[in-house]
């Protein structure tokens, strides 16, 4: 097998790529990388098992460099393309076609325009991540699609013991790229209705957005009337833009990016983790982080969300579910399935937690069972290789 993205643990492709190069390697099929790993954003056990990827991959490329913009057939590989939304493909995917080419995926525009049919097309297989997105590729007529979940790394996700950092504040968390998409702007209202009741709640957040241009969807809700700013570092302005919704110096903490070896500490301190997202094409890699490490959490029933909120062996009771789901505004049909929250039903979910902390834990104990036993990244390898052929 060959890939087209980079292997990083700084984001969810990247994650992706690393755990099926680690499953292959110990298979003793070496991954074949088209594109240059970023060896120094992995952890050094990681590292060290993938090392010996990267010879190959400089060989590969500088092929492909010295073939002057000819494409370069791999006959002895299957070659998997990420792809983005519209099915659109990144640089390396103009440089090699293998013996299959399989398109990888996890979309949030909706919109098949016969365009974006006919790129798609263009794949022996499709991989997706989320029921969602599998169902309706399969309206659409495609019957070449795979389905593999993604996973945590229980290793990494260390069920770590509180520090007391936040004394006896009842401490909520919410991560995940600042957007429109994400639904920060319903955690904010939510949280902000329910520290007028709680005076001791803390908001601590993880919203820092690699893709400033995207965080500037958040323009779109209906909730808050100050969009994001753009600092002149290209980072999103996060404790700006929450301030000026509502939010105050002592209810509100935003960590920024926060790197592999801190998220288990930092949730280990959090009392529960609200994730409102309008749409999820995946299944929400913080979602499970949290969930893994024994924190109770808040899902929209809606879309990729709609894959954590059940388990074969721990039945429906994982998460609190916001079930009251209106359809976001859409005008081209780019946004089928999308949900809004309900800003009240977050507050309930919100109260019944920090009202009955016992049931909260025995219900997060549930989703960390499954998560840690039936969504790891092993088991997403295993099954990711099994849904390409």
């Amino acid at each position: 097998m060959a890939f087209t993205w980079q292997l990083t643990e700084v984001h969810g492709w990247g994650l992706v790529g690393v755990h099926t190069a680690l499953y292959l390697a110990d298979m003793g099929r070496p991954l074949l990388l088209l594109e240059r790993p970023l060896m120094g954003t992995l952890r050094p056990e990681n590292r060290a098992k993938l090392q010996p990827l990267e010879g190959p991959s400089q060989q590969i490329i500088a092929m492909a460099d010295n073939a002057k913009g000819h494409m370069l057939l791999l006959k002895e590989f299957d070659v998997l393309h990420a792809l983005g939304n519209g099915f659109t493909a990144g640089g390396p995917s103009s440089r090699f076609r293998g013996r299959r080419n399989v398109g990888v995926i996890a979309y949030e525009n909706t919109r098949f325009t016969p365009e974006v049919m006919a790129r798609a097309r263009q794949y022996d297989r499709i991989v997706v991540h989320s029921t969602y997105n599998k169902q309706l590729l399969e309206i659409w007529g495609f019957d070449n699609v795979g389905l593999s979940f993604q996973g945590i790394d229980p290793a990494e996700m260390v069920e770590a013991s509180p520090s007391g950092r936040f004394g006896d504040r009842f401490v909520v968390f919410s991560g995940g790229k600042l957007e429109f998409r994400k639904g920060q702007d319903i955690v904010l209202a939510a949280f902000l209705r329910f520290r007028q009741r709680h005076p001791e709640a803390l908001l601590v957040t993880a919203w820092q957005n690699a893709w400033p241009e995207v965080g500037m969807t958040m323009a779109e809700s209906p909730l808050v009337p100050m969009p994001p700013r753009i600092l002149p570092n290209r980072m999103v302005d996060v404790k700006t833009w929450a301030l000026e919704n509502g939010a105050d110096e002592e209810g509100f903490l935003d960590l920024g990016f926060l790197g592999r070896n801190q998220i288990a500490g930092v949730l280990a301190d959090c009392d529960a983790a609200l994730f409102p997202n309008r749409c999820e094409g995946a299944t929400n890699l913080v979602a499970m982080e949290a969930m893994a490490c024994g924190v109770p959490v808040v899902l929209s029933n809606n879309t990729g969300h709609r894959d954590l909120l059940k388990s074969p062996s721990q039945g429906n009771d994982l998460c609190l579910s916001l079930d009251h789901q209106v359809p976001v505004d859409d005008r081209d049909g780019s946004r089928f399935g999308w949900g809004e929250s309900s800003v009240d039903e977050l507050v309930e979910a919100l109260e019944q937690i920090h009202s009955d902390r016992s049931e909260a834990k025995a219900r997060a104990a549930r989703a960390k069972a499954f998560i840690r036993t039936e969504r790891t990244w092993r088991a997403f390898a295993e099954s990711f290789v099994d849904a390409t052929q």
